[in-house]
């Protein structure tokens, strides 16, 4: 029977209590071991809805429960120093999405790990949605042609709200881009196989009165030229989003609706239709495109899966982390290229 990988959660509430406990739980190959949260009655809460110890310092919980995992899920300004703090007691970190507040800190915090050959992931889920590894896929192998250009739209309905770590930069880092657009960016370089190189961006706060962006828009180029651009909102209603990725080739496209969020639904559509000679009448026939649906599987269960999978194996692999590190340089050119 394979090893089961012992969990320790720090920042017990939001993301954690939501997701990513729950898919631990799920997990055959998971136990939950203990939770931790600043807030005492946070940590009281969740230790007492899934039976196991809590505490209200991560020092104190790693020194005295037995782990070998520990996942990170608080607010970003922490990331670094609890992550650092887990490695202190030898611990493998998952640590959610964006991995720090600086690509300076993302890139001490990898090496860190890999010094120590301890593992550490990042949690950008959206990768895993059986619909974008479809996509993934239908673009590498030729099915929408060279790829050209890439759309991509994710916003969610955030208004003020006191006290929110993500309306504050000095705990979040940014707004819309920080939280949703990192989302995009590293989709969409996961579904092209490519980098992107260059960036310019426009960040404003229209609708709401904290001090970070509530709207964003970046353009990009990537390593082999395709052009793109994304769009990030804290303030457009969520019916009204239909948080959509398109990708255009030279012969067709795919196209997601639905996709950009912390489940796997949504639908996809994939067209193949190389033009051949140009038509001087442009009388345009849409084609009839193929539809797929999401297959309604745990996202987060599927990242905690992999990872006790890679823990299993003994084994380290910072592909993913690495990657992240350069999501957080893209971040800072993002934000000081609006901020000229």
């Amino acid at each position: 029977m394979n090893k089961i990988i012992r969990w320790c959660v720090i920042g017990a509430g939001g993301i954690a209590d939501r997701r990513t406990i729950p898919a631990i739980v799920k997990d055959e190959g998971s136990e939950l071991v203990a939770v931790m949260d600043r807030v005492p009655e946070v940590a009281k809460a969740v230790g007492e809805k899934y039976g196991v110890p809590y505490f209200s310092s991560e020092e104190e919980m790693l020194r005295s429960i037995e782990c070998d995992a520990v996942y990170i899920g608080t607010p970003v300004f922490c990331h670094k120093d609890q992550a650092l703090t887990a490695l202190k007691f030898g611990k493998s970190v998952f640590v959610e999405k964006p991995i720090s507040m600086t690509s300076a800190e993302a890139r001490e915090l990898v090496d860190a790990f890999k010094a120590a050959g301890k593992q550490l992931t990042v949690g950008y889920m959206m990768k895993h949605h059986n619909l974008h590894e479809m996509a993934r896929e239908l673009i590498a192998d030729g099915g929408i042609g060279k790829p050209v250009n890439v759309r991509a739209q994710f916003s969610c309905w955030y208004p003020d709200i006191e006290g929110a770590w993500r309306q504050t930069k000095k705990l979040g880092g940014g707004g819309a881009f920080m939280d949703l657009g990192v989302h995009c960016a590293e989709l969409i370089e996961y579904l092209l196989g490519e980098e992107i190189t260059e960036v310019k961006s426009l960040i404003a706060t229209n609708s709401f009165n904290y001090e970070v962006e509530d709207s964003a828009v970046v353009i990009f180029r990537t390593k082999s030229g395709i052009l793109g651009s994304i769009e990030s909102n804290f303030n457009i209603s969520d019916a009204a989003s239909e948080s959509k990725l398109e990708i255009y080739g030279e012969a067709g496209y795919v196209i997601c609706n639905g996709t950009l969020a912390q489940t796997e639904g949504g639908r996809m559509t994939h067209l193949y239709a190389p033009q051949g000679d140009y038509s001087a009448m442009q009388d345009r026939t849409a084609g009839v495109p193929t539809e797929y649906v999401g297959a309604g599987c745990d996202l987060y269960q599927k990242q905690i899966g992999m990872f006790n999978e890679l823990l299993r194996s003994g084994k380290t692999d910072f592909f993913f982390a690495d990657r992240a590190v350069h999501i957080q340089e893209l971040v800072d050119k993002i934000y000081e290229n609006a901020e000229k």
